[in-house]
């Protein structure tokens, strides 16, 4: 299993635990928990609060410890005995070894609230829905497909008339495309209707399969994890959204990459308890 972890990591997959983890229920709740300890490790947001924290401690613990040092040498100025004067620096360091300690501890207690927190507040404000909220971005056709200047679902879809998207989408038989499949589920993404969106979505990659194309693949992947979040299915959404942050020549392996996986672990963990 560390193994497949570490070619997962790579954009790569292990196949013969990839299939135990497929067809192993319990393998696969033990390779997300895995995947979740590693995400935790892996987690910027937290290893830079504790570093931050760290750093102010370091700050003060040296400017401690120059004022101990330099009160220290007062100390040994001053005219005394040899007995008395032993004493006195050996009582000076004492001090200084107490305090030094002291500001440890009090490091140590920063650094774990910070921690403990910052975890406990992520731990209560993930959620699919959360998640579908931060990752959601609407499907720009001008830009990203060419618009056919007589085609009205087209027309209706750059003018963000939804409803009518959804209803050519759901009268459409002759003229059935894969186009009209995907911006007709997108328009119901708009509308909150996530069943019909991912039947949409589904019917597209069907439909690829079927033939061995690949028109709105990409899109038609991405967009379907995006409302499996959106429908507060995690489980669904997880092997597209790793399937796609393995494929460094899809189309939205860029957009996968910059989600948070230690989120999306977290909340997957979370909804299967």
């Amino acid at each position: 299993m560390i193994d497949h972890l570490d070619e997962s990591l790579k954009g790569k997959a292990t196949a013969s635990l990839q299939d135990i983890i497929g067809n192993d229920p319990e393998a696969a709740k033990e390779w997300s928990y895995f995947s979740l300890a590693v995400e935790t490790i892996q987690n910027a947001g937290l290893h830079q609060e504790v570093a931050a924290a760290r750093a102010t401690w370091k700050t003060e613990l040296e400017t401690l410890t120059k004022h101990t040092d330099a009160h220290t040498a007062v100390l040994r100025t001053v005219p005394a005995t040899e007995t008395t004067g032993a004493k006195t620096v050996s009582i000076a360091r004492e001090s200084r070894v107490r305090t030094i300690y002291r500001y440890s501890l009090r490091a140590a207690a920063v650094m774990l609230i910070i921690t403990s927190g910052t975890a406990f507040y992520k731990y209560l404000s993930v959620s699919s829905g959360a998640l579908y909220d931060r990752y959601y971005s609407g499907y720009d056709l001008s830009t990203s497909r060419g618009a056919n200047a007589n085609d009205a679902i087209a027309d209706a879809y750059n003018a963000k008339d939804w409803n009518t998207v959804e209803n050519i989408g759901d009268t459409a038989r002759v003229s059935r495309t894969n186009q009209t499949d995907f911006l007709a589920g997108m328009a119901c993404l708009e509308r909150k209707k996530y069943d019909k969106a991912i039947n949409h979505f589904e019917q597209i990659i069907a439909i690829n399969s079927h033939s061995g194309t690949n028109y709105y693949q990409d899109e038609a992947e991405f967009y379907l994890a995006i409302s499996w979040l959106a429908h507060q299915k995690i489980n669904e959404a997880m092997p597209l959204l790793e399937k796609i942050r393995g494929d460094k020549d899809h189309k939205y392996h860029g957009a996968v990459e910059k989600m948070s996986f230690f989120d999306l672990r977290l909340t997957q963990y979370k909804e299967n308890k």
